[in-house]
């Protein structure tokens, strides 16, 4: 028993140390972090270079933007850089050909030393860019239309939850139009119990008869 909680309280604190640097709040799970983005999409990533990523955009789930909305299929985000200061994922976080749930925040404005033309491929962003922070769970994993991640009330400074039962993105994508509240989307994502396993393969079974 001390040895697991030994484990448990190392875990915990080289999250924490590992993120203390770029000095930002816990802002949640996905089921809460989504509200400070400006846009939420899903879609795939179809090229990556230096801290920056392309994705093609295959439905917006929401866009904040009023006069300025967002109409390119294809944007870039942003990631660290080598500072680590800027509180955002590693790029390699997002590899080329995987789908995501991304919730981005829109690049309105650059630092000083935000852009630097001779590194194009290592900085801040651009303006009209977006980036993706690490102050909460800001992203989901796709695959065949199933989200998985920390998706609701999940542990802080993870952007994984294993034990999250994957939920339709339609769901996702009704939770953030407030269509359904949340206590649904906890539902959805609990865990599947022996017998819930049984009757969704026997459903699976039957639709291919």
């Amino acid at each position: 028993m001390l040895r697991q909680l030994s484990l448990f309280l190392a875990l915990t604190f080289s999250n924490y140390y590992a993120h203390a640097e770029c000095d930002c709040l816990w802002q949640g799970s996905f089921s809460k972090a989504y509200n400070h983005a400006d846009l939420i999409v899903s879609g795939t990533v179809v090229a990556s270079k230096g801290n920056s990523a392309d994705f093609f955009i295959d439905q917006t789930l929401f866009d904040r933007g009023i006069s300025n909305k967002e109409f390119l299929s294809v944007i870039r985000f942003w990631g660290n850089t080598n500072n680590n200061k800027l509180c955002r994922p590693e790029i390699s976080v997002f590899p080329t050909n995987t789908q995501w749930v991304l919730a981005l925040k829109k690049i309105a404005e650059l630092p000083e030393d935000g852009f630097n033309p001779n590194t194009p491929n290592i900085s801040y962003g651009r303006i009209n860019d977006y980036y993706i922070s690490s102050c909460g769970a800001y992203w989901l994993k796709l695959e065949e239309g199933m989200v998985t991640g920390n998706l609701v009330k999940g542990r802080r400074w993870e952007w994984e939850n294993k034990t999250m039962n994957p939920v339709l993105l339609e769901l996702i994508d009704a939770y953030i139009n407030n269509i359904i509240p949340e206590q649904a989307l906890t539902e959805a994502a609990k865990p599947l119990t022996e017998t819930k396993k049984l009757m969704e393969e026997t459903k699976r079974f039957l639709h291919t008869q």
